[in-house]
């Protein structure tokens, strides 16, 4: 993992608390399209053409602007419709404040250095892709962790100029980040008890629902056990474990 690359990725970040829902809603419209109909037009083709949606253009300008979404061209020239897409900006405001994003979103940016840091070290696609709601929601709370984690460390970094501090607080990141991933691991674990699966839904009355959900939890953790990314990060979580574990017992016998 790139822990340097990520940092220098996201310094410049602006945290934005809030955006309006004019471009919180464009932001879901990426979101949620294919490539091929998450358009925006071309700032040299909006004069040309005057049926243009000059309310939609301002908002994709706006968002530009602050280094939230950027033109693709795949091909095209740049006087074309071209293909929207979030910068790692955007997508770090997606993540942070944004809970209701589409699985889909964390597949379509699987390449981004945020996901590559933060979410594939640990999952296949695939896995990600064939998420249970509970699950999604455990692995999105985790993303949101990091994020607060990051914002925090570029607020420091960003104002120091000294090369060797700046290293610390950055090797200090990657060790806050890599804690957030041992947890969401045992967290998982934990969650994927028997015993924890029957009880994780207290609202669900009707026995039949509550089989149901059963059976899609227990064909998760079937999809989890064959994830190999997944069970390096909870071996990792059972040595350190199991060793800490007996530090403990082994302090209260002397």
């Amino acid at each position: 993992m790139d822990y340097s690359g990520y940092m220098s990725e996201l310094l410049t970040y602006k945290r934005i608390e809030k955006i309006e829902d004019t471009d919180k809603s464009f932001l879901f419209k990426i979101m949620n399209s294919n490539p091929s109909t998450s358009k925006i037009t071309s700032y040299l083709k909006l004069r040309r053409h005057p049926k243009v949606d000059t309310s939609e253009y301002i908002v994709a300008k706006r968002l530009k602007d602050i280094n939230f979404i950027e033109e693709t061209h795949e091909g095209k020239s740049l006087h074309e419709a071209d293909n929207c897409r979030l910068t790692s900006h955007g997508l770090l405001y997606i993540l942070s404040s944004i809970t209701n994003y589409p699985p889909k979103l964390l597949i379509k940016y699987k390449d981004s250095i945020i996901l590559q840091t933060l979410l594939y070290p640990y999952f296949e696609p695939d896995t990600i892709k064939n998420c249970t709601a509970r699950l999604y929601y455990i692995i999105t709370q985790y993303l949101r962790e990091c994020c607060e984690t990051t914002f925090k460390a570029i607020d420091v970094i960003r104002d120091i100029s000294n090369k060797e501090e700046n290293e610390i607080y950055t090797k200090q990141l990657e060790i806050d980040l890599q804690w957030h991933a041992k947890f969401l691991g045992f967290k998982i674990v934990i969650f994927y008890n028997e015993s924890n699966i029957l009880t994780a839904n207290p609202d669900t009355v009707n026995d039949g629902a509550k089989v149901a959900l059963y059976e899609v939890e227990t064909s998760m953790k079937t999809v989890l056990s064959g994830d190999n990314k997944f069970r390096k990060l909870i071996d990792i979580v059972q040595k350190e474990f199991e060793d800490g574990f007996s530090e403990i017992l082994k302090s209260r016998s002397s």
